[in-house]
């Protein structure tokens, strides 16, 4: 019974050491342990909103549109700002520069792209502008001297994308783990 109570200990440290929300920057991709998801890096892959909708493969994994709540919510996690998918919508949502540079460094997959002000944009501006879809229409997010966000209910053409892929373990491959965690105290228990 000893073995088991640790072991349900052990568990329960592990599960809420995870809880806290951290942004992690892997390079290519961005980790929001908070909402559980991976955002791909923003000019990677470029394509129609039509194929970024219904998930489109990159790396092994299928990768959807981002929405307003997931980017809010990350955005808000990694700068510091209270966030909501109202500012996410909004025609102008001044950031600063802080976290205009924050969102920069763990998103932008295209990092000497500037536009055509000399800002640097997230995205390659090159194809497809300051714009990339997320779930809906479009956003930008440039630096100097405006350190914003725009979003735009345009979704044609070709862009980059906000997209995010599920880094969490599927609920039959916990269940499994949490099976194989109990038979394991049950049986020590018995000796």
């Amino acid at each position: 019974m000893k073995t088991l109570k640790t072991l349900v200990a052990t568990c329960t440290l592990v599960v809420s050491s995870m809880s806290g929300a951290t942004i992690i920057d892997h390079g290519t991709y961005t980790t929001d342990t908070n909402l559980g998801v991976d955002y791909l890096d923003v000019g990677l892959i470029h394509d129609t909103y039509a194929n970024f909708n219904t998930g489109i493969m990159y790396a092994g994994r299928t990768w959807v549109l981002a929405t307003a709540d997931q980017i809010a919510s990350t955005w808000s996690d990694a700068t510091g700002l209270a966030l909501t998918s109202a500012d996410i919508y909004s025609s102008d949502n001044d950031l600063g520069a802080a976290a205009s540079a924050t969102l920069h460094d763990l998103f932008d997959g295209v990092n000497s792209d500037l536009g055509s002000g000399g800002e640097a944009v997230i995205g390659d501006y090159s194809i497809a502008g300051y714009y990339n879809f997320i779930f809906g229409g479009s956003l930008a997010v440039h630096d100097a001297p405006w350190y914003d966000s725009h979003y735009s209910s345009n979704s044609s053409g070709t862009m980059g994308a906000w997209l995010v892929s599920s880094n969490l373990p599927e609920p039959g491959s916990l269940l499994l783990l949490g099976l194989g965690l109990l038979g394991l105290g049950l049986k020590r228990t018995k000796k």
